[in-house]
């Protein structure tokens, strides 16, 4: 299973991390090891700074495909959730300037709160909100109909080129925001009709 994550995906995002935006949808991958439940601890390593939040809706994927037609690509999705992309940022930065790939600071262990999945059927995932607090103190809030990609042109853009698997997940991008998380902070992710992922950070 993988995680096939849309960066820079709302506009807002991409202006905060002063990125021009995207002609294609930028893909990148998180490993499966990434993943914690409700209730499970985000636990930063020794040595890494400025760990942050991300909310993003996540779809699952309910068949293999390859070669998706966009207009076949929301048949697919079998459930939503609730993801949580915790991205360690001073290393992204560091390896984004020197021009290095950045999946260590996206794929930590534990960098990857989901929520239980829901049903996707009779879900405009194109009118969510989406909300992220820490310790009560809302971060980040957004309606899904933001994005730049709908996930339709996602999944069709990345199926010409990676065979897309059952379980596999679609992280979809996150809205601005964004900003550090400590030791002892309460985290909570949560998307209207959808649900809530909320952990203890270490």
């Amino acid at each position: 299973m993988k995680i096939i994550c849309v960066g820079w995906n709302y506009m807002s995002h991409a202006a905060e991390m002063d990125k021009a935006l995207p002609e294609e949808p930028l893909i990148f991958l998180k490993p499966s090891t990434c993943i914690i439940g409700d209730g499970d601890e985000i636990r930063i390593p020794k040595g890494v700074t400025n760990v942050q939040h991300e909310v993003e809706l996540a779809l699952i994927f309910g068949r293999t495909g390859k070669d998706i037609p966009e207009n076949e690509a929301m048949s697919y999705i079998s459930g939503l959730a609730v993801f949580n992309d915790v991205t360690a940022r001073d290393m992204q930065t560091s390896e984004r300037a020197k021009g290095n790939p950045w999946d260590l600071c996206k794929g930590m262990d534990t960098f990857g709160p989901l929520s239980e999945t829901v049903p996707a059927d009779g879900i405009d995932i194109g009118d969510l909100d989406m909300e992220l607090t820490v310790n009560g103190e809302i971060r980040q809030k957004v309606n899904t109909g933001k994005m730049i990609f709908h996930p339709a042109k996602v999944i069709a853009y990345v199926s010409r080129y990676m065979t897309i698997e059952t379980g596999d997940i679609l992280a979809t991008g996150t809205p601005d925001g964004i900003s550090e998380i400590n030791p002892g902070d309460i985290v909570c992710a949560s998307i209207s009709k959808i649900g809530s992922v909320t952990n203890r950070v270490v």
